[in-house]
């Protein structure tokens, strides 16, 4: 895995994705921004659309997760679509426009047009399972299945809106960006993982660091004043695989989200 994310944040093409024989990205421009979609493989086989969490995009969240399965698993079977939130792709110009959970919802229905897929199976993690939820329950039909790694339906607490504020202020005045990018690590990471296992810590660091800090501020923003839609959940009535660490930081939101789709008899957790 810590190779992998190597490959990712040194740029290196010697180890790619299941049939990425044309992995360049599209750059697609919308009313929110620009972001980069990779669509990697035959367009007419099923599509699994991939979202990632805040502070990350494709290549920091997903790619060598697809590097390490390779060719060997199903995922041959199927074409992948991995679309990056607004301004959250390597190099991006910093966002006009404050960003809600609702625009990412809005923006992931013009970039699913825009790739031609109607139906498809969902892969998101953080931020992009609860974007994802939100589209499955707006578009009920256009989900096949999903798979959620630490979702989260409900909003956040006033004391994470308050540490996200001290966090940016330490960054952003005091040039202090341990306190900012420990927001991001400590959700992505089980705590055992950021004790023992420094080195893919560290890269995914130097990742989080190549993205343009103030449109990581605008996401992060928005997934703080996100809404809850636990309520809205029921309506989602495809085949649901929920993942979370036994004792994480996010394990009480995905059982949560879990006890939302109780009516759901696919849905597992």
């Amino acid at each position: 895995l810590s190779r992998g994310v190597e490959i990712a944040v040194e740029g290196k093409d010697n180890a790619k994705s299941p049939d990425d024989d044309n992995n360049d990205p599209e750059l697609i421009d919308s009313e929110w921004g620009e972001c980069e979609v990779y669509v990697i493989g035959d367009r007419k086989l099923p599509a699994i659309v991939t979202y990632p969490d805040a502070g990350t995009n494709f290549d920091s969240c997903f790619k060598s997760f697809l590097q390490m399965c390779g060719s060997n698993c199903g995922f041959k079977h199927f074409c992948f679509v991995h679309v990056n939130p607004p301004g959250q792709h390597y190099g991006a110009s910093v966002l006009e426009n404050s960003l809600t959970m609702e625009d990412l919802t809005k923006h992931l229905e013009v970039v699913l047009e825009h790739v031609k897929v109607s139906q498809f199976y969902g892969f998101g993690c953080g931020m992009g399972s609860y974007v994802l939820l939100d589209f499955a329950s707006k578009y009920p039909q256009r989900l096949k299945a999903l798979i959620l790694i630490n979702p989260t339906a409900e909003k956040s607490w006033y004391f994470d809106w308050f540490y996200e504020k001290c966090n940016i202020f330490a960054n952003n005045y005091v040039k202090y960006d341990r306190w900012w990018v420990e927001q991001f690590t400590r959700r992505w990471f089980h705590r055992s993982t950021l004790q023992e296992n420094l080195p893919l810590l560290e890269l995914h660091e130097k990742l989080f660091f190549r993205m343009n800090q103030k449109n990581v501020e605008n996401i992060q923003r928005a997934f703080t004043l996100r809404r809850d839609i636990r309520s809205d959940l029921d309506k989602i009535k495809c085949r649901t695989i929920i993942l979370a660490a036994d004792g994480g930081l996010t394990e009480n939101e995905a059982v949560a989200v879990m006890a939302a789709m109780k009516n759901n008899p696919d849905c597992s957790w």
